[in-house]
């Protein structure tokens, strides 16, 4: 009889991984689509009450809660590479575990811990990339406009 336990490592790791996947999917949509809002919104806060003492305060607030998701996303990034290794270590444990209960040394039973080893592993890289280059774009498409924003000091906009 299979030791069923906490450490069954492919339902819960991967499932978390690919609930982190979709958490930053969301956000990046969400923060992708607000942009060109916000940026609207401030020229039009700009233009009706331009008071160059105030505005980078303004625009800090305006900006500080989409940095703040944005944050987020590099956080779960790093958290989806964490559960990538912590499954690596529980499908290598899993792995062991089955050559010991084996009694022998064998491909069989060694290949199902191997394989969830492997499929964590992946999961997690494939999470954590994407979402840092989304990360890293979305940062510099918010540095740009808030320089944009801060150039309306000098030559306004129409």
């Amino acid at each position: 009889m299979k030791d069923i336990g906490f450490l069954q490592g492919l339902d819960w790791v991967s499932s978390l991984i690919i609930l982190l996947s979709v958490w930053n999917l969301g956000t990046f949509i969400h923060v992708w689509s607000i942009l060109p809002k916000r940026k609207e919104s401030l020229k039009q806060n700009f233009l009706t009450e331009n008071n160059p003492s105030i505005w980078e305060e303004k625009l800090s607030e305006v900006l500080f809660p989409i940095e703040t998701k944005l944050s987020w996303m590099k956080h779960l990034a790093g958290i989806s590479t964490m559960l990538g290794l912590l499954g690596t270590v529980l499908g290598i444990s899993e792995a062991f575990s089955s050559l010991q209960a084996a009694g022998t040394v064998s491909l069989d039973a060694f290949a199902g811990g191997i394989k969830l080893a492997l499929v964590t592993t992946i999961l997690g890289l494939f999470v954590a990339i994407p979402s840092l280059f989304g990360f890293q774009f979305l940062k510099h498409r918010l540095l740009d406009l808030e320089r944009e924003a801060l150039s309306w000091l000098k030559i306004p906009p129409r």
